[in-house]
C-alpha cells in the first residue's frame, strides 16, 4: 500500500472505521471520528462487506479495447528475445508502429537492452557509394576440427578446433555488405578478400576509392602497397578509436546476433553456407534505421536517382580520427 504524507485514511484508520461501524456506530459518526467524509467512509465499509479488502485497488481500466492483441504481444516479445532488436526492426517485420512495439516492451519490462550509459554518437556518411568502405576482422571459434583436403585427416589437437576469421566489408553510404571466412589473419588473406570485395561491388556498379581499417598487423606496409596497386587509398583509424570504424563493428555485431549465434550449426561448412544466404537477406530485405527504413540495395537505387537523405554531422574529410597512410 502506498499513500501520500497527508492521507487521512491509512490502512490502520480504515480498520478503525470498520471496527467502529461493527460496534454499532453509524457511518456518519464513525466518519467524524476518523476525520473523513461520510461518502468515503461508506465506500470502505461497503468494500469490506463485499469482501474486497481495505487495500487500494489498481487504477488500471477493466477493459482496453484498443490494446494490441495478446498473440501479437507474444510475437513481439519472442522476436525481442530471439533477435535482440529495437522497436523499429521488430515493427517493420510485424507491420506494427515502432511506438506500439515500444509500449509492449515497456509494459513487459523489456524496453532496454543495455543498462550502462553510452558516449555521445557522432555520425558521418560519404556522399556517393564506393567513396569509403569499412573493413574489419572477427575471430570465430570453429565448430569442429577441419580435415586435410588431401588425406581427410583431422588437423589440430583433440579438443581444440581452432579459429575461423570473418572478414567483413561495408560501404559507408549504402551499407551494402560483403563478408567471407578465412583460415588465418594474414595480409595475404586480407588482399584476397579485397579482390573478392572489388568483384562483389563491381557487380553493383560501385568502384572502391578508399578503405578504412584498424591498425592490425595485416593492415600495414604490404596492405598499403596492395591497395595502391589496385588504385585504392588506404586509411587507418587512430589507435584505440574503434568508433571511427563503427559501421563495420556494428555489422559484425549484427552478424553474430542474426547469423553466427541465431542457429545451431552442425559443422563449419553449414555455418559458412548460411553466411551467403544471410548476406543476401541483409542486402536485399533487411531494412535499416540509418537508411530511413530502406534496404541497402534500395539506398543504392535512390542514390542513383539523387533522392538520398544524408546525416547531419561533421565532414569525414575533417574527422581527426581518420589517418591517411603515406
Amino acid at each position: 500500500m502506498s499513500v501520500h504524507r497527508s492521507a487521512v485514511l491509512t490502512l490502520r484508520q480504515r480498520q478503525r472505521l470498520i471496527v467502529l461501524v461493527g460496534a454499532g456506530a453509524t457511518i456518519g459518526a464513525a466518519a467524524g471520528r476518523c476525520g473523513c467524509s461520510r461518502q468515503t467512509a461508506s465506500k470502505w465499509v461497503n468494500r469490506h462487506r463485499r469482501g474486497e479488502g481495505l487495500n487500494d485497488r489498481s487504477s488500471r481500466p477493466h477493459r482496453s479495447p484498443t490494446r494490441t492483441p495478446a498473440r501479437i504481444e507474444r510475437r513481439v516479445l519472442a522476436l525481442r528475445a530471439y533477435l535482440k532488436q529495437g522497436p523499429h526492426q521488430i515493427g517493420w517485420q510485424l507491420g506494427l508502429a515502432p511506438s506500439s512495439v515500444h509500449a509492449i516492451l515497456q509494459r513487459h519490462g523489456q524496453s532496454r537492452l543495455h543498462s550502462h550509459p553510452h558516449e555521445p554518437v557522432v555520425r558521418y556518411e560519404r556522399d556517393r557509394p564506393g567513396e569509403l568502405l569499412h573493413i574489419d576482422i572477427k575471430k570465430l571459434g570453429r565448430i569442429k576440427r577441419p580435415r586435410n583436403p588431401q588425406t581427410g585427416v583431422l588437423t589440430g589437437s583433440r579438443g581444440q578446433a581452432g579459429w575461423d576469421y570473418l572478414y567483413v566489408c561495408v560501404d559507408d553510404h549504402t551499407r551494402i555488405a560483403h563478408a567471407a571466412l578465412y583460415p588465418d589473419e594474414t595480409t595475404a588473406s586480407a588482399l584476397h578478400f579485397l579482390d573478392s570485395c572489388q568483384r562483389f561491388y563491381q557487380r553493383h556498379g560501385i568502384a572502391i576509392k578508399q578503405l578504412l581499417t584498424d591498425n592490425g598487423k595485416n593492415f600495414q606496409r604490404q596492405w598499403r602497397n596492395g591497395c595502391q596497386l589496385r588504385g585504392i587509398e588506404p586509411l587507418h583509424t587512430r589507435p584505440r578509436r574503434p568508433q571511427t570504424n563503427g559501421k563495420a563493428e556494428r555489422f559484425i555485431r549484427t552478424l553474430l546476433t542474426e547469423w553466427a549465434r541465431a542457429h545451431h550449426y552442425p559443422s563449419n561448412h553449414h555455418r559458412e553456407n548460411a553466411l551467403g544466404c544471410y548476406l543476401t537477406h541483409y542486402n536485399t530485405r533487411r531494412r535499416h534505421r540509418a537508411l530511413n527504413g530502406h534496404t541497402p540495395l534500395q539506398r543504392l537505387s535512390t542514390t542513383s536517382l539523387g533522392l538520398t537523405t544524408r546525416f547531419a554531422g561533421p565532414s569525414p574529410a575533417q574527422d581527426p580520427n581518420l589517418v591517411r597512410l603515406q
